[in-house]
């Protein structure tokens, strides 16, 4: 049985997660100088500041935390390159105003996808 690798958020994801909010337990974390730790036990936001860490969550939680600010994040297949390449879109929807965002975000792998969509959102949207 394959092992699914967990695609965390990157460091400059990670602080504007920080700037906009984001306390949640995580398992990783970056330091200062954006090295990525692995934690055995989850990490609280309350640790991080005494450490001067940031949490770093996965793709999927970054998602899920916009999904609660109201900001769906859907990744979309876009095209098939061939039996193991695909391109990926992205549409952003905002629930408070119904907006939707759809602008042809073509993308070659999946994480780096969603990864520009939560960027895009915590530059525009929050």
């Amino acid at each position: 049985m394959a092992t699914v690798k967990e695609e965390y958020v990157s460091f400059e994801i990670a602080k504007l997660l920080k700037e906009k909010g984001f306390d949640e337990g995580c398992r990783a974390c970056y330091g200062s100088a954006g090295s990525f730790c692995y934690k055995k036990y989850e990490i609280e936001a309350s640790e991080c500041e005494i450490h001067n860490y940031l949490l770093a969550p996965t793709l999927q939680m970054a998602m899920c935390w916009l999904r609660k600010k109201g900001i769906a994040v859907v990744p979309i297949l876009s095209s098939v390159l061939d039996n193991e390449r695909f391109l990926w879109d992205i549409e952003i929807t905002v629930a408070k105003t119904n907006e939707s965002y759809h602008q042809g975000w073509i993308y070659e792998s999946y994480e780096r996808a969603c990864e520009a969509a939560i960027k895009y959102c915590l530059e525009n949207l929050i």
